[in-house]
């Protein structure tokens, strides 16, 4: 059987070389005619990219589920830093939540809301327990969590 390689990054930094694998997949021709039409939308090269994406945000999302293994995502929140303390409330749950938070970037919207995006890896209870945490701070107006497995 005949091998392609892909690359990915491993947990240390390195570059991992993994075998492909392929395999065939029946689905009603509807079903591929939507697939290829939002294969194109998308700018996707091919339908195997298509796929493995689709198998990774899968992965990633019954991890969230079943609350196990690492994972990695981004918040991006919306808030009013006038309202109760809420930047320094921000600034101590962040500082509480340290070990699966990697990096902020703020950013002023207006006089009153600013946005910031936290980027996370951790365990998923971790990184549930700190989104909740987030969500229920005062002067919070958006959560918006994306989760991707590192697979």
């Amino acid at each position: 059987m005949p091998f392609e390689f892909i690359y990915r990054t491993s947990a240390q930094g390195g570059l991992v070389m993994e075998g492909l694998v392929r395999f065939s997949v029946s689905v009603p021709e509807q079903l591929l005619e939507e697939f290829d039409r939002w294969l194109s939308r998308s700018g996707m090269h091919n339908r195997s990219e298509a796929v493995r994406q689709v198998m990774r945000s899968f992965i990633a999302q019954s991890q969230w589920e079943e609350k196990s293994g690492e994972v990695f995502g981004t918040v991006t929140i919306v808030y009013d830093h006038h309202r109760n303390d809420a930047v320094s409330s921000l600034t101590e749950l962040q500082h509480h939540f340290s070990r699966v938070i990697i990096c902020t970037t703020h950013v002023h919207i207006d006089p009153r809301r600013c946005l910031e995006v936290i980027v996370l890896r951790g365990e998923v209870e971790e990184m549930r327990q700190f989104i909740t945490t987030l969500s229920s701070l005062k002067g919070i107006e958006e959560t918006h969590p994306v989760i991707t497995s590192p697979l």
